[in-house]
Order: C-alpha cells, then sequence, then structure tokens
C-alpha cells in the first residue's frame, strides 16, 4: 500500500520529481567519472606485480646544465659499475631511446611513437607478456627485435611477424643501416603507463652509453633513501679526479615508477606526466558536486512535504508511527534514485564520448565493480538525503492541525542554501580561470596566432635536400614561408654547449654552458620573433670560421652577463661542439630576441643561443601558409614530398594542435570542471525553485491579503525574493577568499600566469546570482499574479 501511496504522488508532481532525477543524475554521473578518473591517475605503473621495488635512478649535478634534473642520465655505461658494490640492487635494466623515429621493412619506412636499446635482463624488471614468441629466448641475442603488437600489425598486417626482419636506416642518428630479426611480438603497453615502446631491442654489449633512462630492482627491504645515498657516495668517487681536494657535488635519486606519473615533472620526461594538484582540483570538484546534488534533493523533499500534509496528518490520526513514514519516505527515495540509477546508465557512454574519447581513455573499460561500488555508495548517501522530512520531526510529536501548519512553514535551509551556492560560484571562478591561464598559454605559444604546420622528425636523408624542398614549396602561392628547427614546437629544448665570449665576466668552472637551438635563416621571420637589438640572419651569410652568425634570446642575455641588448651585439661568440666531426663556426652575436615559448608555460624560458644550419640538425620544418588556403597549402606539400621523398612517410600537424596537446591536462580541467560548474548551478538554481515553491506556499494567504489591501505585483516580487538576494550576497562574500586561494594554488604550477583581476570574480558571482534570481522571480512573479480571491476563499 506505502508503494501505491509513493509512486501516486511522485506522479502527481512530474516536474517538480523530474527535477529531482535530473540533478540527482547529473550529480552521479559527475561523480562517476571523476572517481574513474582519478582511480584511472593513482593507478599508473601498478601492472607490474613488483612494482614497489622498481626505481628509477636520476642525478643532478651542480653547476652542470644548470643543475637542472633529468629524467635520464648522462653516462648510461657506468650503471653496471656504479651499482656493482651495492648487494640491495638486485637487476637494472637502461631504456636508450632511438631518435630517428623510423623503421624500415623491405624498402618501405614506418614511423614510430618509441622504441628503445635496451639490456638483456628487460623482462625480468618489467612484466611485459609476449603474445608471439618465447620470452626467455626473445631478447638473448644482439640482433633481436620485439615490437608491441600494434607496430606489428601496421607493419606486417595478419602475418606471422616471427622470423622477419627490420631495420633502423642510415640517418643521422644511425651512422650505418642496422638489421634485426623480429623475436617477439608483445602486448601493447596498457595506458597507465608512463612509456609506451613500439619497438625494444638488443643492441650488444657495452653499446648502451651516453643519454638513456635508468631503473634500479631493489630487494624487497632495502630503504631507497639509504641506497640513493650510496649511489651518491659512488658517483662523488667516479666524478672526483685523483689527487683532488674537494669531491665532486653529484647527487643521486631513486623515484619508484608508481610516482613517475603525479610526482615527477623533470626535464626529458618520456611523456608528459600528471600532478596530484590536478587530482586534488577535480576531487575538489566532486566533493563540491555530490554535496550540492545530495543537498538539493534533501531541500526539495524538505519542501515538498508540505504536499503530503493530508496523507502524513492522516496516516498519524490513524496511528501510523515515525517507523511507519521512514518506510514511506525510504519507498519514495528509492523510486526516485532507480530512475537516476537508470538514466545515468543510458547516460554514461555519451558521456565517456563528449569528455574522454579525444584523451585516448576509456575509463568505463574493465572498472564494471568499481562503477557499482560508487554507484551504491552515492545510492545510500541519496536514501539518507531523501529521509530528511523524517529526520528533521524526528523527536516533534505534533497533533493534526500542528502538522498541517508546519508543513506549509518554511525554516529556508539558510545554511544549506548558502554553503550551496558559495561551493557553485567557486567552481564557476575555477573554470574562468582556468580558461583564462589556458588561452594565456595557447596565445603566447610560439608561432600561435598564424597558419603553420608542421612536419616533425624528418629523416636526415630529407633534411639533406631541405634547401631544394624549401624552394620547391615557396613556388607555391599558398604558401608564405618555410623554416626548419632543431626540434618540434612545444617541445623541451635542453641540449648544453659550451662557449667562448667576448668580455663575458668570470663563471665558475663548468658553468659556461648555455642552451642550443639550430635554425634555418628564414626561423625568426616565420615564428614572428621580436628583436631587442641587432638584426636576424643574413640569408647569403656563408658560416665560415670567423664569419659565424648567432642569435639569443633575453634569458641568454642576462645569462652571459649583460643588461643592455645593444651592449652584446656584435661580440664574439662561438659554441664548442660536443658532437665529433662537427665544428661549428666562429663568429658573432648579431641579434637578441624577447623570450619565446617553445614549450608551455609551465616551465621557465631557458637562456637559448640559436644558430644557423642548412641541411642537418634540422629535424623539423614548418611551413606558414595563407589562412584562407590550408587544403591547397597541404595539397601542394604532398604532391612535392611524394616527387622528392617517396620512400619517406610524410606527416604533419598544425603547430596550433601541437600547442594543445602541451596544454592537454588544463584543457581536460576546463572541460571537466565547466561540466561540473554548470551541473551544479543548475541543481542548485532548481533547489532554489524548490524553495521558492515553498515560500510561495507557505505566504499564499498572506500574499493575497496583500494585494487586497493596494500592494503592486513588484512590492510582492521585492518581498518573495528579498531573502534569496541576501542569502545569495552572503553567497558570493564567502566565495571571494575561497576562491582566490584555490586559483592561486593551481597556478604555482605554472612559470608564467595570468595576473587576476575582481571582473573574474565578479562575472563568475554575478552571473550565478542573475540566473538564481531569474529562476526565483519567475516562481514570485507566478504567485504575485494569482487571484487574491482564491488564496482567501479559504479563510
Amino acid at each position: 500500500m506505502l508503494l501505491k501511496y509513493a509512486y501516486r504522488n511522485l506522479k502527481k508532481r512530474p516536474v517538480l520529481n523530474g527535477i529531482k532525477i535530473i540533478g540527482l543524475s547529473l550529480g552521479l554521473c559527475g561523480v562517476l567519472f571523476i572517481a574513474l578518473f582519478v582511480k584511472n591517475e593513482l593507478g599508473y605503473d601498478k601492472q607490474h606485480e613488483k612494482a614497489n621495488q622498481i626505481f628509477r635512478f636520476t642525478v643532478t649535478t651542480p653547476n652542470v646544465f644548470e643543475n637542472n634534473h633529468f629524467a635520464r642520465f648522462y653516462s648510461a655505461e657506468l650503471l653496471p659499475e656504479l651499482i656493482a658494490p651495492i648487494p640491495e640492487i638486485e637487476n637494472f635494466v637502461r631504456l636508450q631511446p632511438i631518435r630517428g623515429k623510423l623503421i624500415r621493412n623491405q624498402e618501405q619506412y614506418f614511423s614510430i611513437e618509441q622504441g628503445y636499446a635496451i639490456d638483456q635482463n628487460f623482462f625480468e624488471v618489467f612484466d611485459v607478456k609476449l603474445n608471439n614468441g618465447n620470452i626467455s629466448q626473445a631478447i638473448k641475442n644482439p640482433g633481436s627485435v620485439i615490437i608491441s603488437n600494434a607496430l606489428a600489425k601496421k607493419v606486417f598486417g595478419d602475418s606471422d611477424a616471427i622470423g622477419q626482419v627490420i631495420s633502423l636506416p642510415k640517418g643521422h642518428f644511425n651512422a650505418a643501416k642496422a638489421d634485426f630479426e623480429v623475436t617477439g611480438v608483445m602486448e601493447n603497453m596498457q595506458q597507465q603507463s608512463h612509456f609506451h615502446p613500439d619497438i625494444l631491442f638488443l643492441p650488444g654489449k657495452n653499446k648502451i652509453e651516453g643519454w638513456a633512462y635508468q631503473y634500479v630492482f631493489l630487494n624487497g627491504s632495502a630503504a631507497p633513501k639509504t641506497i640513493a645515498n650510496k649511489l651518491t657516495e659512488q658517483l662523488s668517487a667516479f666524478y672526483t679526479p685523483e689527487g683532488a681536494a674537494v669531491r665532486a657535488k653529484v647527487v643521486a635519486h631513486l623515484t619508484n615508477i608508481t610516482d613517475i606519473h603525479l610526482n615527477s615533472d623533470l626535464f626529458r620526461e618520456i611523456e608528459p606526466n600528471s600532478s596530484w594538484s590536478n587530482i586534488w582540483v577535480l576531487v575538489l570538484a566532486g566533493v563540491i558536486l555530490l554535496f550540492i546534488s545530495l543537498s538539493n534533493f534533501a531541500s526539495l523533499n524538505l519542501g515538498m512535504a508540505g504536499y503530503l500534509s493530508t496523507f502524513i496528518a492522516l496516516n498519524q490520526i490513524l496511528g501510523s508511527s515515525k517507523r511507519i513514514m521512514g518506510i514511506y519516505f525510504i519507498l519514495e527515495s528509492s523510486i526516485i534514485i532507480l530512475f537516476t540509477i537508470a538514466l545515468v546508465l543510458f547516460g554514461m557512454l555519451e558521456f565517456n564520448t563528449l569528455i574522454f574519447e579525444s584523451y585516448q581513455l576509456n575509463l568505463l573499460e574493465g572498472n564494471g565493480l568499481f562503477v557499482v561500488a560508487t554507484m551504491l555508495i552515492c545510492s545510500l548517501l541519496m536514501l539518507i538525503a531523501g529521509l530528511q522530512p523524517v529526520l528533521k520531526n524526528r523527536f516533534e510529536h505534533l497533533t493534526l492541525n500542528q502538522t498541517l501548519k508546519k508543513a506549509g512553514k518554511v525554516k529556508g535551509h539558510k545554511v544549506l542554501l548558502v554553503t550551496q551556492f558559495t561551493l557553485a560560484i567557486v567552481l564557476l571562478i575555477g573554470v574562468v580561470v582556468i580558461s583564462k591561464q589556458t588561452n594565456y598559454g595557447l596565445d603566447n605559444a610560439m608561432g600561435a596566432k598564424e597558419s603553420i604546420l608542421c612536419l616533425p622528425l624528418v629523416h636526415s636523408e630529407v633534411q639533406k635536400d631541405f634547401t631544394v624542398f624549401k624552394a620547391e614549396l615557396l613556388k607555391e602561392s599558398a604558401i608564405k614561408s618555410v623554416s626548419a628547427m632543431m626540434d618540434t614546437p612545444g617541445s623541451e629544448t635542453h641540449d648544453m654547449f659550451a662557449y667562448t665570449l667576448e668580455d663575458a665576466p668570470e663563471s665558475e668552472p663548468g658553468a659556461n654552458v648555455i642552451g642550443v637551438f639550430a635554425a634555418d635563416y628564414s626561423f625568426a621571420d616565420v615564428f614572428g620573433l621580436t628583436f631587442l637589438s641587432g638584426e636576424n640572419f643574413k640569408k647569403d651569410n656563408a658560416d665560415e670560421n670567423g664569419n659565424g652568425e648567432y642569435l639569443i634570446n633575453e634569458s641568454a642575455l642576462k645569462h652571459l652577463g649583460f643588461q643592455d641588448a645593444n651592449a652584446i651585439v656584435n661580440k664574439d661568440f662561438a659554441l664548442v661542439s660536443p658532437v665529433p666531426d662537427v665544428d661549428l663556426p666562429k663568429g658573432k652575436i648579431i641579434g637578441v630576441v624577447e623570450d619565446f615559448h617553445l614549450s608551455g608555460l609551465q616551465s621557465k624560458v631557458e637562456p637559448l643561443v640559436l644558430f644557423k644550419r642548412e641541411n642537418s640538425w634540422l629535424n623539423s620544418i614548418v611551413v606558414s601558409y595563407n589562412s584562407n588556403s590550408q587544403q591547397e597549402a597541404v595539397n601542394r606539400i604532398e604532391s612535392i614530398w611524394t616527387k622528392m621523398f617517396p620512400e619517406y612517410p610524410l606527416e604533419y600537424e598544425q603547430v596550433n594542435t601541437i600547442y594543445e596537446n602541451v596544454y592537454k591536462t588544463e584543457l581536460l580541467q576546463k572541460r571537466l570542471i565547466l561540466l561540473f560548474a554548470l551541473i551544479s548551478i543548475f541543481v542548485c538554481t532548481m533547489g532554489v525553485l524548490g524553495l521558492s515553491l515553498m515560500v510561495a506556499q507557505s505566504r499564499y494567504k498572506e500574499i493575497g491579503i496583500r494585494k487586497v489591501n493596494g500592494a503592486s505585483k513588484i512590492e510582492i516580487l521585492k518581498l518573495l525574493n528579498s531573502n534569496f538576494l541576501k542569502w545569495l550576497l552572503l553567497a558570493f562574500i564567502l566565495a571571494m577568499p575561497l576562491a582566490y586561494y584555490a586559483v592561486t594554488f593551481w597556478l604555482k604550477g605554472f612559470a608564467y600566469k595570468i595576473s587576476l583581476t575582481p571582473w573574474m570574480f565578479l562575472f563568475s558571482g554575478g552571473s550565478v546570482i542573475l540566473m538564481t534570481l531569474l529562476t526565483v522571480s519567475w516562481q514570485s512573479y507566478k504567485a504575485a499574479n494569482q487571484n487574491p480571491v482564491n488564496s482567501l476563499r479559504s479563510e
């Protein structure tokens, strides 16, 4: 019988109950996907059975590389000797990146994202399964190569890859072509991994040297800090010359692989990582959204209890106990919760597609039990919120007349309402600040306002013919200019060379190194660099010894000990090339440019020297085209490329798109928090609509009396809206310091950031207040427009 009454009462008021269901559904869906996303972020690299014993080994060296902390080590060949005296280190593995990004099978080239030369014991440290091949034999002999399942499909299709030959082609990074036999096909590395190799090969004994990523496997009882101290001692001994009075300052660092994704932001990370600040931002948004959804549901239930006053009073007369009324509200809330869950299940796939598909995340896959558990917990909280009418009157024993009167009165739930709107305003301010900071980063990115295509990481054979390729492109009317550069836009450039400079101030030994960046002569024109002094590279200048040309950025000006850009122009300057058989000509600094953001605003601009190259060290080609001729420009690039380099795959991407990937985390945050802020504001507004219904119901006769006595509609609107306006203004005042603290903390992750202005806070708070007042005024207008005869008839 109670179930029948509950269903009947829900049907009688479909609009208000629909608001409950939609509000809870949106809240639950948002909370569910925040929980899934956080679970995904916390699960990185935990697929390895003994992940807690695997540590990445890195080094910092004062006065070398400006004390920057790199994710890889510059002398990987030393690792076996370094760890030999430390018995707590049971195993190790090094990953030396393949820099060419191309492999060859027969006469066809294929691009890869990641490839590494590895030690033979790779599979003893990392748990990577083979789909095809014997794991104990696959990487046993030099010349063996293991490829990912995705690369096997790409290169060999449905054919068996085992026994096939693939090659690392001869090029700038490889002195000669190297052939490898495929001895294994591994499963694609899980998404929750800090590296995703396409190819792993064994280069041969003592062939891994120079820069490489290093990992050590500790025994179960080893203390990482103790081992790091022992490694520091070993490194200091290695780098201290015999007989030196002062030991070399070299510090070892060990980072557990499960901490890399959220706790590591070093130079030259294998892949961009996230951070705990990003997690806390989303967790806070989820808690706010859940609180607002539940409190709104509770408020509407309390408000709508007035519609059940007769039903409740009659049940009390007939002897119904508090327990019976509790069962009734449990049944009513359960029906609403079932509708809510049905709506969430229906919308989960759409929500996943809307938010996460572009980030190649399928958060629902393999998380069925987690989804069910999250829904059950949220459903329990919803049920408790739905019992507020019973819990509120728990110790009150009212007569029929008292029940009817109390049901018509409104307590206001001021604290709850003010808290809801305070949190909603904080979320909206967060959206505004994240949007402004992200747009600031994209607007200040190198070439952000231009129409530029990038051809990343082209092969050295293409680089040799760059001058010809550029000349052919410039014949096309759709193309404005062409240049080439040492790395792709958005990347970290931390290659450093020693230098000599006329009138340079004295520096500590080892400190005279500076970042370098090779480009062709039109680089500054393509990206619109601003000159503080001097001039650009000359097109026809022959870079012979004594005639070399160098540009520096503003940070390099200060690094070199100068403040006035004019004072350093025409100073003698030279870079000392660390590459055998490559000499860089002595010459002069001919110009100083403003700092430009090659990478994101998260990182400080490093001192940088630009030097001119023609047919080498130009790994990425950039093409500027007329903004209304993109497709024509792409067609001409493809045609000329196919004619000149038919065997090499052509890849290109908009520079703007590359920088959007640099800010991928911020754009995801912006999208998520905007959605949750809109949901929160919608739910809050619907809650206020419910409260305004309660207010109108409780003052139904009062409004009629005031109208009979000559009150205008405007006066009635003021009467009904004044309290809501006071509560909203209080929420706005409380939200300001909370929002300021939150966004200031978030902005600490950027080396360059926007200035917080009052309009950001006023716009957000004003928008919420305006939307809410419009909603309340609609209901108040209906109440003010009623016929007073109807309200006084029952007196």
